[in-house]
């Protein structure tokens, strides 16, 4: 079987499994955690926190899958909004069914846990894109890091 030759990125992201894969389950395992909380008692929210897990997972994997295609930098952003809309979406939800409170106290609506995920994920994206170029203004330089 052919190894797949990862494309380099020009800044600071690179492809790199343990990395990507350490995001990955990092963002998305407190929506696995959260099912396994409210199931069976609360089919629906449970099953919708476990949905939400589940596609973010399957989202991070075919971006990694075509790590050979896509530029690192642009996946990871990808990955991250993906999760931090999967993530909000399921506190909204939860939210509504009326069993946040079972998962955690503070994601209830005008709770600082609930604006603070937004702000996490956005803060995220921002700090990622930051030292995207920094990395490629410094290569375009010719300093090192």
């Amino acid at each position: 079987m052919a190894r797949i030759q990862p494309q380099s990125g020009p800044g600071r992201f690179q492809w790199n499994a343990g990395a990507w894969f350490g995001t990955q389950v990092g963002c998305t395992v407190w929506m696995l955690g959260a099912a396994l909380v409210l199931l069976p008692d609360h089919v629906e929210p449970g099953v919708a926190a476990f949905l939400g897990f589940l596609t973010s997972n399957i989202f991070g994997l075919v971006l990694y899958g075509k790590r050979s295609r896509m530029m690192p930098y642009p996946a990871l952003q990808w990955l991250t909004g993906f999760t931090g809309v999967a993530s909000f979406a399921c506190v909204v939800y939860l939210n509504h069914s009326g069993v946040v409170d079972e998962v955690d106290l503070q994601l209830r609506y005008g709770q600082w846990g609930f604006y603070l995920l937004p702000v996490l994920f956005a803060g995220l994206m921002a700090l990622f894109h930051w030292m995207e170029r920094k990395a490629v203004q410094r290569r375009q330089t010719g300093q090192s890091e």
